[in-house]
């Protein structure tokens, strides 16, 4: 399904494949269709630079040459110990792209444009599917096959089996049993990032609600996960999250680390979507820290483990992970997100934007055939509460 390169460093994911096989049938009444998410969103041909770096970009090019004679000041390396992480990902990223270019999984003739139909098709995303009035509901398709249906006037295609609340994170002990129950939990916090609160100013559909490190603390994952449960949570590199989740996060929770594992984004050609930086600055990876109950049973969780995809154009698109983590849980698992932008077959999804990728103007229908099926059968009203 997603999974289209492993190795024992780690594994190369294809989230566009993931989403098209999880519609390959999605009924709607008395029809049968099969749904084809936008692959331009996958189109990342180039670095990536976002519209404004773009436009950076060209202003430096206008300065007359007079004008770039001072002397810039020196970036300040990172720590030694960020140093020696920052080279062990990229010679291992190495290591597995050259793997896997020899097994011709990458492309070769691309033409590089900055990726202009992505943050274009991106910001089409942004303008179809935002809406500060849609939270506050529940549902679920009970269905053995994804459907489509209206939700308060929008058209969405839902998984097999799924359950989703589109609630603040601060209801959710208020919506949720505490009994212990998830043998996975993942989560995408909404990081506070100066970066993203002035984008909320300029352009409302980009945004969404940050939370405070102290406010994350809270949330009772305790109350929710089983003693031999795994918990992961996406973090961006500021040192600043990193400390919280190892001396503040995860202690409140009640999980003890385990391993951080490193997301790349890599073009079509298999290139870093920026290059590795040795001083404070963006990186091309973000970090997947995983945890488990502390009084639970050790479960074998290697670390440094490298997941590589083509990113979506779209801000915290993360890539799929059910595959990946399936050696590490049980049989037919009971898995929960939270701050979830997407929904997944057997999963409860939890976040303000959990239908966010759901909406069909971003898949394509295909093969659309009239023939009735029992599962299409879904009472609305089983549908949203």
């Amino acid at each position: 399904m997603s999974l289209i390169f492993s190795t024992e460093e780690g594994w190369i994911i294809s989230h566009l494949q993931h989403l098209n096989s999880i519609y390959k049938t999605v009924t709607n009444g008395d029809s049968q269709s099969r749904l084809m998410f936008n692959e331009t969103l996958f189109e990342i041909n180039s670095q990536y630079l976002r519209e404004n770096q773009i436009t950076k970009s060209s202003q430096r090019e206008e300065i007359p040459l007079q004008s770039t004679s001072k002397k810039r000041k020196r970036s300040k390396l990172l720590p030694d110990d960020d140093l020696k992480e920052i080279n062990y990902v990229k010679q291992t990223f190495n290591k597995v792209v050259s793997l896997a270019k020899a097994e011709g999984l990458f492309s070769f003739n691309i033409t590089p444009d900055n990726n202009e139909a992505a943050r274009v098709a991106s910001q089409k995303v942004y303008q179809d599917t935002f809406s500060s009035e849609e939270e506050n509901f529940y549902g679920c398709n009970d269905a053995d096959v994804a459907i489509t249906s209206e939700v308060k006037d929008k058209r969405y295609v839902f998984p097999e089996k799924c359950s989703f609340y589109c609630y603040d994170v601060r209801d959710i002990a208020a919506k949720l049993e505490l009994n212990n129950q998830y043998d996975f939990i993942l989560l995408d916090p909404p990081w506070w990032n100066k970066s993203i609160r002035r984008k909320k100013t300029r352009y409302l559909e980009a945004s969404y609600k940050m939370m405070y490190n102290e406010e994350l603390a809270k949330i009772p994952i305790g109350k929710l996960l089983c003693s031999n449960g795994l918990v992961a949570i996406w973090c961006t590199n500021a040192p600043s999250h990193l400390h919280s989740i190892f001396n503040d996060i995860f202690p409140s929770w009640g999980v003890k680390y385990r391993a951080k594992w490193y997301w790349i984004k890599v073009t079509q050609v298999g290139a870093t979507i920026c290059n590795f930086n040795l001083a404070l600055g963006k990186q091309p990876y973000e970090l997947l820290v995983l945890g488990s109950v502390l009084d639970g049973n050790e479960i074998n969780i290697p670390d440094g483990k490298l997941l590589i995809s083509v990113p979506s154009a779209v801000h915290s698109h993360k890539p799929p992970l059910t595959e990946v983590m399936k050696k590490y849980l049980p049989n037919e698992p009971k898995c929960l997100e939270i701050f979830a932008r997407y929904l997944l077959p057997e999963w409860t999804s939890w976040g303000l934007e959990v239908l966010k990728f759901q909406h069909l103007s971003l898949y394509a229908i295909i093969e659309e055939t009239k023939e009735a099926q029992n599962s299409s059968n879904v009472d609305i009203n089983q549908l949203i509460n």
